[in-house]
């Protein structure tokens, strides 16, 4: 799957670079390339074999490349962006739940309608701090008047400007919204006194997230644990797991330990508010336990394609999501690093090898994006990261049980943690920032991440030989 998911990707590149609307050359290339690899197919020479491998990767960048027109808003008619220059009445569906800001709450809707004509696409909502925003929620519908930002896709309105039109109260996610609100004032109302950290974790919530605390794990290269991704539904899948131990290997254990693992899996995904670093992590794990109740030996780099083709053939513009980017990128480390992770001999090493390979292959992104480089990423992800474990379960059991007895191991272990990323943000040069890479470069940089990560394949595969 790994070819097909790479010709995919370039053909939605390929595509988004050139702008115009090529619809047609993308069809008859699309044609000709399905009738070369058909006739190639039927002729069964060793050759053609060759020829119809091209052919068909030929079909797939086309097919990239269509996928990207057909949800592109610059060549999309129905779009909500085109002609819209003026003061408009939108028509509004919330996709989440607002979080809060500093002077805000922002929270990503996708358009209905525009004066009343239908439209689609998505925009991002900034509303002023009020009571009204403080009561919006996941599927709330919303009219609201105002001039967009047509270049960042975005709006800012106070509640003179919008008015609540409708609410979904019956859907699974709006259920699961509630639950996840419920459980989030839960956590809030108890004696916990650092508990933006344990909510991100578990809930997917970063409004009670600090500044501070945001800079300290982001200087210290340890962002991504302020995001439910795969670290964290690995843990939870793993937990699960060995909760079920005594079920054994036969054929029937392994299928109530896998439905249990992926009940958890999805319902966490649920809570969690179903970003796109939950929901491909939460793929990839169903992959990986569906082949494990089957008993069958799976290349998990393998099921990470296949994921991604997923997901890009349901929604192409996830491959310029830095979200999806960073998570991609972040799992593909790991599993390339995995031939020196699996040679570490204690676990919580091994914790910190995977958050470390994590980190190195998301460096070209966050250089490209972000435009700075921790430097001290390694140490931190020795210290902190494999204490991650521990602080989610201790999460999970404060947000089931929000009282003092709970609250005290996890406030220390977060005061622990909160220490330890203070002292690696302060230590000299912590950061590089102000990085304006040219493309060449970035490339170079991928380039030469990718040959350290597969540098441990080498090395341990030249000592089995």
């Amino acid at each position: 799957m790994l070819p097909v998911a790479l010709a995919l990707m370039g053909g939605v590149l390929v595509q988004h670079w050139l702008e115009a609307d090529l619809k047609w050359l993308w069809l008859c290339v699309l044609a000709v390339s399905a009738t070369a690899a058909g006739i190639f197919i039927l002729l069964r020479r060793d050759w053609s074999r060759r020829a119809a491998l091209a052919a068909i990767l030929t079909l797939l960048v086309a097919a990239g490349a269509l996928l990207d027109l057909a949800s592109d808003p610059r060549h999309d008619i129905r779009h909500w962006t085109l002609g819209c220059n003026a003061q408009v009445w939108m028509e509004l569906r919330l996709q989440a739940t607002p979080q809060p800001r500093e002077r805000s709450y922002r929270v990503e809707a996708a358009v209905a309608a525009v004066d009343g004509q239908p439209r689609r696409g998505d925009i991002t909502l900034y509303l002023r701090r009020d009571s009204v925003a403080a009561g919006l929620r996941y599927g709330d519908r919303l009219l609201l008047h105002g001039r967009p930002n047509v270049e960042r896709r975005s709006v800012y309105a106070t509640a003179d400007h919008y008015l609540l039109t409708g609410r979904d109260s019956t859907s699974l996610r709006a259920r699961s919204e509630a639950l996840r609100m419920r459980l989030l004032r839960r956590m809030q109302q108890g004696p916990l006194q650092r508990g933006g950290v344990a909510e991100a974790m578990t809930l997917g919530w970063r409004g009670d997230l600090s500044d501070d605390t945001q800079a300290r794990f982001r200087d210290a290269g340890i962002a991504h644990l302020l995001a439910v991704s795969g670290l964290h539904v690995g843990l939870l899948a793993g937990i699960v797991g060995v909760a079920l131990f005594w079920t054994g290997r036969e054929r029937r254990g392994r299928m109530v330990r896998g439905g249990a693992q992926l009940v958890a899996v999805w319902s966490f995904a649920l809570l969690t508010g179903m970003a796109p670093s939950t929901l491909r992590a939460a793929l990839m794990f169903s992959l990986f336990i569906v082949s494990d109740v089957l008993a069958r030996r799976t290349d998990k780099l393998n099921l990470l394609a296949a994921t991604a083709v997923a997901m890009l053939v349901a929604k192409p513009m996830l491959l310029f999501d830095v979200g999806w980017q960073l998570s991609f990128s972040a799992v593909g480390g790991i599993l390339l690093a995995m031939p020196a992770i699996e040679a570490v001999r204690y676990r919580w090493l091994q914790a910190a090898a995977v958050s470390t390979a994590a980190t190195v292959a998301t460096l070209p992104v966050v250089m490209a994006t972000f435009h700075r480089l921790p430097l001290y990423f390694l140490i931190a992800n020795v210290l902190i990261v494999p204490l991650a474990g521990v602080l989610l379960g201790l999460s999970l059991l404060y947000m089931a049980l929000p009282c003092g007895l709970t609250a005290w191991p996890l406030d220390l272990l977060l005061h622990a943690t909160e220490v330890l990323t203070g002292w690696v943000q302060d230590l000299p040069g912590a950061v590089v920032k102000g990085i304006d890479a040219s493309t060449p470069a970035l490339v170079g940089v991928g380039a030469l991440v990718v040959a350290v990560l597969l540098l441990p394949q080498l090395i341990f595969k030249g000592k089995r030989d």
